[in-house]
């Protein structure tokens, strides 16, 4: 069916220009591949990132040493997070406004010998756990929906400092653009200092244990669950 409208199309198109337009136009939409005006990017918040760069991002440690609520062991304790400063400010666009859709593949691979943590674009979380492990997810950019969450974590383990190293890429399903391909570095390097909470504990800094236990007096080296996130007692 397809064919016959393109044979339509090239009959017509030598006597009716302005037809032509309009059954380009049609043929386009069809297939998905309008021409663009713009290319695949990675932003950070508005700022449009430069594939010659490394992007560059922090993981925080912060230890926060907590008084204990178990009145037969006074003695307080600390807790260890990792935290990613703005991390969700990062995001799969273009670096100009799209005149149709675009259908798009991003393959992130890690180059390093640590974790990274892929949460972006289908919102799944998957782990690649060694050097050489990559993921290739496809998805779509709309004028509605022009930007996309990379979501994507350099993992570590509490007291592991390192730098955690992705390769983003990312390639437009129709040949017309070639793929654009990012160093993605997260630097996880000296703790913070450490931060003393005096007052009694807030209903969020209650611990449990993975069974869903609450736990009071947490054992050092231990991982429990705090507002559902994972933390590491010390």
């Amino acid at each position: 069916m397809i064919l016959n409208i393109f044979r339509s199309f090239g009959r017509s198109a030598t006597h009716t220009p302005r037809m032509s337009a309009s059954l380009f136009l049609l043929f386009a939409l069809l297939l998905g591949t309008l021409p663009l005006n713009a290319r695949l990017v990675l932003r950070h918040a508005d700022k449009v990132l430069s594939p010659a760069d490394t992007v560059r991002i922090a993981v925080v440690e912060e230890r926060t040493e907590y008084p204990s609520d178990d009145p037969a062991d006074p003695k307080p304790y600390t807790v260890v997070e990792l935290k990613y400063p703005d991390i969700h400010t990062y995001t799969v666009s273009t670096d100009d406004a799209l005149s149709a859709p675009l259908d798009f593949s991003a393959k992130v691979e890690n180059i390093s010998d640590f974790s990274l943590k892929w949460c972006g674009l289908m919102n799944e979380c998957s782990f690649l756990a060694e050097r050489g492990d990559h993921e290739t997810r496809n998805a779509r950019l709309t004028a509605e929906k022009a930007r996309l969450p990379l979501e994507l974590e350099g993992h570590f383990e509490p007291n592991a400092y390192g730098h955690a190293v992705a390769r983003l890429t990312l390639t437009p399903t129709a040949p017309a653009e070639a793929p654009t391909t990012y160093v993605v570095r997260f630097t996880y390097s000296a703790p913070s200092a450490l931060r003393r909470i005096t007052t009694p504990l807030p209903a969020d800094t209650v611990l449990y244990d993975l069974t869903g236990r609450r736990v009071l007096r947490p054992r050092p080296g231990h991982i429990y669950l705090r507002a559902g996130r994972k933390v590491l007692a010390q």
